[in-house]
């Protein structure tokens, strides 16, 4: 078998593995330190609190509602508090009643556009080379992948 195919093959199961060891640890529970809310049941992880720190003023959070947050309108319950150790803005989310879990993934996708936007100004994107062509690898289609879905599942 010719290297390059040896190197694909082994590459290919090394994500595997790796995939299926992060899948196992998403479902781990450890005393004292609940559990992933992947697994949770659609009511509990409804309820569940969102949040991301923000380095601003909390009173510049306080003042408006920022705009990806609040195209949700009134399902959404929004607080903004002082961060830990002085670090700026805590700003938390969370439904009102029972969502999706699509819903949830744009909930944590918004509480992201809402940091980058009172940070930076604008929400900055990732997006393929835009000019040229690319060949199509195994390894960059699993990439593209992860990059499209990682907005919503907060990893890449």
């Amino acid at each position: 078998m010719p290297l390059p195919k040896i190197v694909s093959r082994a590459a290919g199961l090394a994500g595997g593995a790796g995939g299926k060891a992060l899948q196992q640890l998403q479902h781990l529970r450890l005393p004292g330190a609940g559990q992933s809310s992947v697994t949770d049941d659609p009511r509990t992880a409804a309820r569940r609190w969102r949040a991301v720190t923000v380095l601003t003023d909390p009173a510049q959070l306080r003042s408006s509602t920022p705009a990806p947050l609040a195209a949700f309108g009134d399902r959404l319950e929004v607080r903004v508090t002082q961060a830990p150790g002085e670090r700026g803005a805590e700003l938390a989310a969370r439904f009102r009643g029972p969502v999706t879990e699509d819903e949830i993934g744009d909930l944590r996708a918004a509480l992201r556009e809402a940091k980058a936007l009172a940070e930076v100004g604008e929400v900055l994107r990732v997006d393929p080379q835009p000019h040229g062509h690319r060949p199509a690898t195994p390894q960059g289609a699993a990439l593209e992948g992860m990059t499209e879905a990682a907005p919503k599942e907060g990893v890449l």
